[in-house]
């Protein structure tokens, strides 16, 4: 999926997008020299803006008349922004978006410390914003991410990781940030509990089907694509469903490739043989077809979800086409 397909559909919220842009630079701004330098880096090499996205859609699509949806918008940027920060070092990541990561540039303290400052600016933001249900929501989203990266970490370069251990992962580190975006709107505007659940589960399940298709792509896609390394799930300790599949159905011939690129380290890329040969077990015993088929019924969860809110027309159709159009992504 390429920025300029995400521009068509954000047309409609194109002005609070750039409103959210001149927010978030306000919100970086520091007179700290450090903060400022390391903020710019980051500002160079922002990603789609998805999630600020889904809440200003969401809050269009149920009619909020006040400019909060801009405040959380930011708010959940940010949040989203301070994790990839803090999930590059504990990767040890050294390139995100193509560029390099805060953390090779600057080492790790500077960038858990900045990581750590966008943190309680995003959480400034949101007590500004007086809205308790709001406060409950971002102090959730926030508990279970850093749940879930503890157990990813307590899971790293481990040939017995579970299913479990993998969905419980994929909802707590993606799929409730997801569900805290598209819930917005229906807070801010005061609608029903029913109502309010239902976007939770919208977001919830486009969270499900974005972060399948990312570890899909991890597997399919390009260096180029992807803006980092192919295999860097792998190659970082990481078993995302496509490779416990492969595991499942050829435990014998798989394990031994793994074992081989965990010892050479994460700095070490993963061999020609070793990775034309995990190709080959993959394409076999189609290890990718069941990550493929959850992510599509996510797609299809969420459209349904959205079937009983009342809401904008025309927002409402954008809404029902962007889980359709996540699953076609590239990058």
């Amino acid at each position: 999926m390429s920025r300029i397909d995400l521009l068509r559909y954000f047309l409609p919220i194109s002005g609070k997008l750039a409103e959210v842009e001149e927010e978030i630079q306000r919100a970086l701004a520091s007179e700290v020299a450090v903060v400022s330098r390391l903020a710019a880096h980051i500002g160079a090499g922002k990603g789609k803006r998805l999630r600020p996205a889904l809440v200003l859609l969401g809050s269009r699509l149920c009619r909020v008349e006040t400019q909060e949806d801009i405040r959380f918008a930011v708010v959940f940027e940010m949040l989203h922004t301070a994790t990839l920060i803090h999930d590059d070092v504990i990767d040890h990541a050294q390139t995100r978006r193509s560029k390099p990561t805060l953390n090779a540039l600057w080492g790790n303290t500077l960038t858990v410390l900045f990581g750590d400052l966008l943190y309680l600016r995003s959480m400034s933001m949101a007590i500004a914003g007086r809205s308790f249900r709001m406060l409950e929501i971002m102090a959730e989203v926030t508990t279970r991410m850093i749940e879930g990266e503890l157990i990813q970490n307590d899971c790293l370069f481990n040939l017995e990781t579970s299913r479990k251990d993998y969905f419980d992962i994929q909802e707590r580190k993606t799929a409730l940030l997801f569900s805290g975006c598209t819930e917005t709107g229906a807070v801010l505007a005061g609608r029903p509990e029913a109502d309010c659940v239902a976007m939770r589960q919208y977001g919830l399940e486009i969270g499900r089907a974005f972060q399948l298709v990312d570890d899909l792509l991890d597997y399919t896609s390009t260096e180029a694509e992807m803006g980092k390394p192919v295999f860097s799930d792998l190659r970082e300790g990481k078993l995302t469903l496509p490779m416990l599949t492969l595991l499942e159905r050829a435990p014998r011939e798989a394990r031994p490739i793994i074992e081989r690129i965990w010892a050479n380290g994460e700095e070490t890329p993963i061999a020609p043989a070793d990775e034309k040969a995990l190709r080959a077990l993959i394409q076999a015993h189609d290890a990718l077809a069941e990550t493929r088929d959850l992510a599509l019924r996510a797609s299809r969860a969420a459209t349904a979800a959205l079937q009983g809110v009342d809401g904008d027309p025309a927002t409402r159709k954008l809404l029902l086409d962007i889980p359709e159009i996540l699953l076609a992504r590239s990058n």
